[in-house]
Parts: structure tokens; sequence; C-alpha cells
């Protein structure tokens, strides 16, 4: 699963500095992204730089990138605070989590981590653009990069083992000439779904190739480790229960005020409601504290490490890989939800179809992925006009269609 959070400097530095300042067993953030590397970004994120960064400051020198952040206010007063980045989570299925828990073998963080930078990688080369006017429309032409910094946590907060990344993205980009403008974040919205279904194709690839482990169906991009009882899950899932009743709770006041059940956007909003009613502080202890109340926990339910293990042994692959997904099935799922579509949308939708083949580490799954997408779009209708303008490296599309712009669609749809 993954989630999305416009931050504030003040807010976002204020919790990642409590972080980095106690966080007991967990790994240092580290700065991916080229952009990061090109600012003289290396090795544990300091309070004090990502502090500068989330301010728009160059996190080395200290020089104002761009132009500053600055709050704006409305007629009525309200305030609409400065976005100074945006914090993407990628959280592991609670399968793998408890796996981990109860045998505190550290190649399982590994391959999460895999998953997360093959992400990342992805959203860089797409999703680091910016806009710039010109000639009464607007450029969206590509940048150096991304300036991220992410953090790797291990634990609920209900001190449930959770295995997540919190990735924060700079909202400061900079253009080939040198200037610092504002990302343009269109790409990590509108592609949230895509970029958890992608993490979680890779996730599943890097265990797969790492322990021959196989997987339930994929449902809402995500799979379960085959053989793991959803009861042992919600054993460690409090956290989720929580938010999972309180969101019942606002579901049933929703249906009494409009006699209706809520779209698809409005439950997102009502389970971010949920989250935020129901969130508690982290008692700081950390996973060394923790693990052997997990390990009581699943020993009362009749689960110890060695049952854990067998169980995921009696699944081991032994059938040949299903048959790759065809062009016809990929566009048949995208044509039942609408009628055109981008890249993205196609990418997502062969993560959902596609359980992972044995021995493709992340890095060579999402490559295959990539080339797999390319192969879908070579079949379908290319709807950009042509152009004699410049063309962005990353999609092959013109600088003035917004990256997130629908592109695609098929011959039986405009037939």
């Amino acid at each position: 699963m993954t989630t999305l959070h416009a931050s504030s400097a003040a807010a976002t530095a204020a919790y990642y500095a409590q972080y980095l300042a106690a966080a007991p067993g967990e790994a240092p953030g580290e700065w991916p992204g080229r952009q990061a590397h090109g600012l003289g970004l290396s090795g544990p994120v300091t309070v004090e730089a990502l502090e500068s960064l989330l301010s728009g400051c160059h996190p080395v020198t200290g020089a104002t990138l761009g132009r500053e952040l600055l709050d704006r206010f409305t007629a009525d007063g309200r305030v609409i605070k400065a976005v100074s980045g945006f914090d993407a989570t990628f959280s592991a299925p609670k399968s793998l989590s408890v796996w981990w828990a109860l045998t505190g073998d550290d190649r399982l963080l590994d391959a999460h981590d895999a998953a997360v930078t093959a992400t990342l990688d992805h959203l860089e080369r797409f999703g680091s653009t910016t806009r710039v006017r010109r000639d009464g429309g607007r450029l969206h032409p590509e940048t150096g990069g991304l300036t991220m910094a992410t953090f790797r946590q291990t634990t609920s907060r209900e001190d449930d083992p959770q295995i997540h990344t919190h990735a924060v993205v700079s909202a400061k980009v900079q253009t080939p000439d040198g200037r610092w403008l504002a990302l343009d974040a269109r790409f990590l919205k509108r592609h949230q779904r895509m970029l958890g279904g992608l993490y979680q194709s890779a996730l599943r690839s890097e265990l797969t190739a790492r322990f021959g482990v196989t997987w339930d169906p994929i449902m809402n991009g995500q799979a379960e480790l085959t053989g793991i009882p959803h009861g042992l899950l919600m054993i460690f899932s409090k956290r989720a229960s929580q938010v999972d009743a309180a969101l019942e709770d606002k579901l049933v006041e929703f249906r009494d005020r409009h006699g209706r059940d809520p779209t698809r956007w409005e439950r997102a909003a009502l389970c971010r409601e949920a989250a935020v009613d129901t969130r508690s502080h982290k008692s700081g202890a950390g996973a060394g504290d923790l693990q052997q109340r997990w390990l009581t926990e699943a020993v009362e339910h009749g689960w110890t490490p060695r049952r854990f293990n067998d169980v995921l042994a009696e699944h081991r692959i032994v059938d040949p890989p299903a048959e790759p997904v065809t062009h016809e099935q990929v566009v048949d799922r995208l044509s039942a939800g609408g009628s055109t579509w981008g890249r993205g949308d196609v990418l997502r939708t062969i993560c959902d179809l596609t359980p992972p083949i044995p021995d493709m580490s992340s890095r060579r799954w999402t490559a295959a992925l990539e080339r797999a997408c390319d192969q879908v779009l070579d079949g379908c209708v290319n709807l950009d006009p042509g152009s004699a303008a410049s063309r962005r490296g990353c999609d092959g599309r013109s600088v003035w269609i917004e990256p997130v712009a629908a592109q695609y669609s098929s011959e039986l749809i405009i037939a």
C-alpha cells in the first residue's frame, strides 16, 4: 500500500527530527535521488540538512533554492501552508512483517529496501518534471531529478510489526539551465496506486527470487504470502482494526446524512479522517524491545518461527511460471475502466495481473515490467498530436503536453 501526504516544512521537519533523535533500532535515513547527490547529500540523513531542505534552502550552503516558500492567505483569512514536500509511504504486506517479526531475518528488510529503491527509480524517471510558462502556455520539461530522504521503520503506532518506508520528496527541482522551480507533483498524486502496485510487484519478485515463496491472489495491488492465515495477521494488525472501526462509524454517519453510500473518493477521505482520529504517538519502543512480545503473542495462537517457516516451505514454487500476461488481457482491463489511459495505468494493470517469475530480482523484474509496458503501448492507438516540439526523454512526449494527460486508446474503442 502507498499513501501520500503533502507536507509543510515545519510539521515534516519536526516529525523527522524527533524520529532521527529517538528511533531505537531503526536504520538511519538515506538520501536517494539524482538531485540529492547533486546537492552534495550522502550518508545518513541529519536533522539540520532535512530542516534546511524542507525550508527551501540548500542543505549544505543554506542558500535559498529559487523562490522562498511562503504561506498564503485566503480572502477569509485562512492560511494555506506552503508545500515543502510530499511524504509517500510504502508498506509491506502484513505477512512479510510478521515473518520478519518472528524470525528476525534482516534479508527480509533488504528485500523491502530493494523494492522501494526500484519504485523510487521509476518515480524519478517519470515524475520529476516541472512547469514553465512560455508564449501564453505551459511547458512541462524534465529536471535534474528528485531530492528524497527515506526512513525505513518496522513498527506501527500500536507497536505491532509493520515494515514500511517513508519517502520524503522535496518540492524543489532544478531545470537544466540551473533554475530552481516547483516540482509538478501531479504524477506523484495521479499515480499513487501505480507506485504502490509497482512496489508490491517488485517486493514479491525479490522475495520469490531469494526464498522461493508463493503468493495468494493479488487484490488491490497487494498479495499475502501463501499459507499464512488471516487470523494470525489480524493479531498483529491492531492499528488497522482501530482505523476500520472508526471508518465504519463514519460510513454510518455519512449514509444517515446523505442517504447514499460515499463515492470512492469520499470513502478515501473518510478513511484518512479515521486514521487521523485514531492516531496515537508511538511508544518509543524499538523492534528489539518488542520482539519477545511478538513471539509470545504468536506462540499463544500456536505459531512459532519454525512453524511459520515450515508453512512457507510447504508452498514453495514447484509449478512452472504462469503464462505471460497478454496485450488483450491488459487492454480489456483498461477498457473496463475508461476509454483512454496513460503509461502509468498500463504499468499498474500489468503489476496487478502478473505473478513473479523465479530467479528475477526486483531490479530485473521492474525492467521486465517496463518492457512489457512498452509492448502493450506499441499495440495501442497513440492519441498525442504530431508535433515538431522538443520531447521529454522519459516518455517521448512533447514538452507542451502534461505528463499525466491520457495518451492511448484501442482500435475497438475509437472505431
